[in-house]
């Protein structure tokens, strides 16, 4: 029954959150759709552009048809324009699915094509991810999927609309990350004496990686503008905080880590008791400490292997940087920290959930 409440909470939640997020601009009349290209009509070099810009400079001629919304099943005629630059271009061919702008006007809309349509290998992925989890994991793979469609919708409709209104950043971090974290334990746990634990372990280390993120931003000094993303986030909304908008990335990239560590060793703590029950607090503390540094050399791994991983061409491009400077990039250092921060948050995690659930499990009932 408390799961089931739990869960119908979680879902109220996320139903009346989208009312925190901003209204979409109606200052341009823009819908967005998906389109598919009919034909390539035609594709020419623009002598115009090559004179400034290079010999590569094309000019695709396409026949798209809009597959959704107010044109659904019209035709246009649309230019789309290569510049030689694969970051930058999209090469279309017949068949291909695309991204459509559509700005309305009075007369015949203006269509833009803004990308390739990618999202359908996204749900193929996420179908056989849920299938996988489902057949192997039974019930509790399914209740995996639904704390992680209840943690990514607080991130989406509660952290993201809470930075973008200027709500205290770090604190609402933590906030829904705890909440998060609660959610997700209990659900897939049950409420329960190794489920607290786990919750008290992961908030510990959550609460040690704020701070310490909040504390190697404010001393390195970081500005928060790493990547080509905040640059451009920067230029459309200065006023954002974007140390804080780094300290609640760091804190969320750890998120998943620590929560991990924390019900592990309260998992532990419980089956040691399951098994034998005149073990006393010290007893469970010792095991869950035990366990904990076998977890702790593998964890840390994991969480810094995936911040190289995610940043490998960083690292590559300041392969053949001095020493001195690589190590002081803004860019750089914020990775490193962000790795650190995470891997001292598991590193406490293990200590705060070995007493939790040593006491909330050994103590006389």
């Amino acid at each position: 029954m408390n799961k089931f409440l739990l869960t119908i909470f979680s879902f109220i939640i996320l139903a009346l959150s989208p009312v925190l997020a901003n209204q979409q601009d109606t200052s341009r009349n823009i819908e967005y759709s998906t389109g598919k290209v009919l034909e390539v009509i035609s594709e020419k070099a623009d002598k115009s552009l090559q004179e400034s810009f290079g010999e590569k400079q094309l000019t695709q001629t396409l026949k798209v048809k809009v597959l959704k919304g107010s044109y659904k099943n019209k035709e246009y005629i649309i230019d789309n324009q290569l510049s030689g630059h694969p970051a930058y271009d999209i090469d279309l061919k017949t068949g291909d699915r695309v991204i459509l702008e559509i700005e309305k006007t009075d007369d015949k809309p203006e269509i833009y094509i803004t990308d390739k349509q990618r999202s359908p290998i996204l749900l193929l992925l996420f179908g056989l991810f849920s299938l996988l989890i489902l057949t192997i994991g039974g019930i509790k793979g399914l209740k995996s999927l639904i704390s992680l469609v209840i943690i990514t919708g607080l991130i989406i409709f509660l952290l993201i609309p809470a930075i973008l209104n200027s709500f205290p950043i770090i604190l609402t971090s933590i906030g829904i990350c705890i909440l998060a974290t609660v959610i997700t334990i209990f659900t897939i746990a049950g409420f329960n004496r190794k489920s607290i634990a786990a919750i008290i372990g992961t908030s510990g280390g959550l609460v040690t990686a704020g701070l310490l993120s909040i504390l190697a931003i404010k001393l390195a000094p970081l500005n928060g503008l790493t990547d080509q993303e905040s640059i451009i986030l920067w230029t459309a909304r200065p006023d954002l905080d974007f140390t804080g908008i780094l300290t609640a990335a760091m804190i969320v990239a750890a998120l998943g880590a620590i929560m991990d560590v924390g019900v592990s060793i309260a998992s532990s703590i419980a089956e040691c008791y399951a098994v034998n029950k005149s073990l006393t607090i010290k007893q469970l503390i010792k095991s869950g400490l035990n366990v904990g540094r076998d977890i702790i050399g593998t964890m840390s791994n994991t969480l810094v292997l995936a911040y190289i991983g995610s940043f490998l061409p960083l690292i590559l491009l300041a392969a053949n940087a001095p020493f001195l400077k690589l190590f002081n990039l803004n860019s750089i250092v914020a990775e490193i920290a962000a790795a650190l921060v995470g891997s001292i948050g598991i590193v406490c995690c293990v200590p705060i959930t070995a007493v939790a659930a040593g006491y909330l499990l050994g103590r006389k009932r």
